[in-house]
């Protein structure tokens, strides 16, 4: 479905910059622990086209050895690629290191929330067109899952029932996710749904996205700011069970303009190890086909390679 808007009948076209903030309280043994990390974040749009990247502030000790995460989208695939720090000590020196690692996969959206905090990126200035063509109330929860790497599957989500607001311009104005009284369960043998113990078993408000101000670029109206929520239940010991916020994001707009020599495919600056979902070939460990470059690689070439190396390949027709 085509989305209208105020810029003469135009898809949106813009590009956004900002800092975007994650916070949680850690309790443990009684003690409170305050985790905060920030990234500064790029938001690229071309109607269905988007592009995301986001950059490490180094304001704290957390996950520095990701200097940044980019992801892509050209309206049926999607670009993901993660570039590690080679400065830091955990990781300086060590010989093999892979400094990049890619992945290409068929989708429209993230694939779940990660430390690189595209998805209520996408949620504020990409999702229009997801959410106006909806066939019914349940979307991917916004629970933090951190997958060991792009070298595999795409990590599993959870589709809960929701309710949501657009604006005039068609951004998300609000967003709440209702829990059915189970919880994701990810380890090494796979996914799984867990019943929660009573009373959380009867379903709870998992988690709530807001836009908090407005910002006005080319007559259309979107999200200067928002502020993501989610809960989860607790079990404090001597008390009364209860719903606690677990962690909260928060993002500001700084700077608004115009797309210029736009490209949804995030760029590859050095030599990077890709995993190339839209394929299984059985010749490769678990039928996942991986190659190492320093640019993209088209269907074409993908297939004329597999081909000239001999190898059975079964192409994907949907996303993982």
């Amino acid at each position: 479905m085509k989305i209208s808007n105020q810029t003469n009948g135009q898809e949106p076209e813009f590009q956004v910059e900002g800092k975007i903030v994650y916070s949680a309280e850690i309790r443990s043994r009684g003690a409170t622990e305050q985790i905060k990390h920030s990234r500064s974040f790029l938001v690229a749009r071309n109607g269905p086209r988007w592009r995301i990247r986001t950059t490490n502030l180094k304001e704290d000790d957390r996950c520095n050895s990701i200097e940044y995460d980019e992801i892509g989208c050209d309206g049926t695939t999607i670009h993901e690629v993660k570039y590690f720090d080679g400065t830091q000590p955990s990781i300086a020196g060590v010989k093999d290191i892979i400094s990049a690692q890619g992945r290409v996969r068929l989708g429209t959206a993230p694939a779940c929330f990660d430390i690189d905090f595209f998805l209520p990126l996408w949620i504020a200035y990409c999702s229009s067109q997801y959410f106006i063509s909806l066939k019914d109330n349940r979307i991917a929860a916004p629970l933090f899952i951190m997958p060991n790497s792009l070298g595999t599957d795409v990590p599993p989500v959870l589709p809960l029932p929701a309710k949501w607001k657009l604006n005039e311009s068609h951004f998300i104005s609000e967003i709440a996710w209702q829990s059915e009284g189970e919880s994701l369960h990810v380890d090494n043998d796979g996914s799984r749904l867990e019943r929660y113990p009573t009373p959380f078993d009867a379903g709870f408000l998992q988690a709530t996205f807001e836009t908090t101000s407005w910002t006005s670029f080319s007559e259309i109206s979107m999200p200067g700011s928002f502020v993501l929520k989610v809960f989860g239940p607790t079990w404090p010991q001597g008390q009364e069970p209860k719903c606690v916020q677990l962690y909260r994001i928060e993002a500001k707009v700084e700077n608004v303009q115009p797309l210029n020599h736009f490209s949804c495919l995030p760029e590859l600056t050095k030599k990077t190890t890709i995993t190339d979902l839209r394929y299984r070939g059985g010749h490769c460990p678990g039928g996942v086909i991986s190659y190492s470059r320093s640019t993209w690689m088209t269907e074409d070439e993908v297939e004329a390679k597999l081909k000239s190396l001999g190898f059975n390949y079964e192409k994907q027709t949907s996303q993982a």
